[in-house]
């Protein structure tokens, strides 16, 4: 899953390093999709081998677990911001109000983790959108778990449905909003966090796919990357349709689940850099965006900047992020 993570993380970096062009449009939120569904997996992995007994015992450690990994390198992101703020606005290339009278008010949105019902957040954290529905998703499930039980026939009830309604609330959103894209309703958890019940349950429903045949697997994956792939095209050839990027897009966690599901990792050098940026992918995507989209450096610098925001988010982690891990992580892909 480290990395299919990693994967979702180049889309957004490439996403951000052209946005301007207009011929990636898109691309960004089928990699935040793509990610969405990585945690849902994991999040139902997380609550169903968990070894605390009782509903409440488990539920505390859950959210404890999750908070004492994201907030430290949040925390840290937000106060250097915070300090630098002056710094930025005399760059000559930035064109955004980073003004404490615009700033201060979006912090307490991000670090209570609703930043993405605010309209217009200062740019230096409107990635944290995705952060807040992803948190906001860590709160309810293991309500979801225990609301679900131990029946079979009344988790499939509670997991399915929950994934149907989501499902077709995210599909439905270009017909519901007048603006799909309009900034104050795109991120809204009810729209945006449909890949996260997706994955919570397909990794309920896990052992249906084990037995999924291993031919008609390969070649399922095989057909689903070339329709992605088919769908950049158009946007390629200067065809400007987010919709035509994104609703194909999603069904990338296709072969992603594929690939986990029957114990198919990525091989190579490839793999291995996947990975690599797979472990490190939160605070590599915390400082995607100043080196981008932000416009604090010009335009033509934005390719550079996206991949200046790797080795700076990987030192991120290795300061904000790794030593909050818990000791069984720190060891997994020798991470340290």
């Amino acid at each position: 899953m480290d990395q299919w993570r990693g994967l979702a993380l180049v889309l957004v970096l490439v996403a951000h390093a052209f946005h301007e062009s207009g011929r990636v449009d898109g691309l960004g939120r089928v990699g935040v999709n793509l990610f969405f569904f990585i945690s849902g997996v994991l999040v139902f992995r997380s609550l169903a081998t968990a070894r605390d007994s009782g509903v409440w015992s488990r539920t505390r450690s859950f959210w404890f677990r999750r908070l004492r990994r994201l907030y430290p390198a949040l925390l840290a992101y937000v106060g250097f911001f915070f300090l630098a703020r002056f710094f930025c606005l005399s760059l000559p290339t930035h064109r955004f109000d980073y003004g404490f009278s615009y700033f201060f008010p979006t912090i307490p949105g991000v670090l209570l983790y609703w930043i993405n019902y605010y309209p217009t957040p200062t740019p230096v954290l409107g990635q944290m959108w995705s952060l807040a529905c992803e948190m906001q998703f860590y709160l309810l499930a293991p309500l979801i778990f225990w609301w679900g039980g131990i029946a079979v026939g009344r988790r499939n009830a509670v997991f399915g449905g929950l994934m149907v309604l989501l499902v077709v609330l995210g599909a439905a959103e270009p017909i519901i909003l007048a603006n799909p894209f309009d900034v104050v309703y795109k991120y809204h958890f009810e729209f945006a966090v449909w890949p996260m019940m997706v994955g919570f349950f397909c990794e309920y429903k896990k052992i249906w796919f084990s037995r999924f045949p291993h031919q008609l697997a390969v070649w399922t994956f095989r057909l689903v990357i070339g329709i992605c792939a088919a769908s950049l095209l158009p946007m390629a050839c200067g065809f400007k349709s987010k919709l035509l990027v994104i609703a194909p897009g999603a069904l990338l966690l296709i072969p992603c689940w594929l690939a986990y599901a029957l114990h198919k990792p990525m091989q190579g050098p490839m793999g291995q850099a996947l990975r690599w940026l797979g472990e490190r992918t939160y605070s590599i995507y915390l400082w995607q965006q100043p080196f981008t989209i932000c416009f604090f450096l010009p335009v033509l610098w934005w390719p550079l900047g996206a991949l200046l925001a790797i080795p700076v988010g990987a030192l991120w982690f290795r300061w904000f992020e790794f030593p909050f891990l818990s000791a069984a992580r720190q060891t997994i892909g020798n991470v340290a």
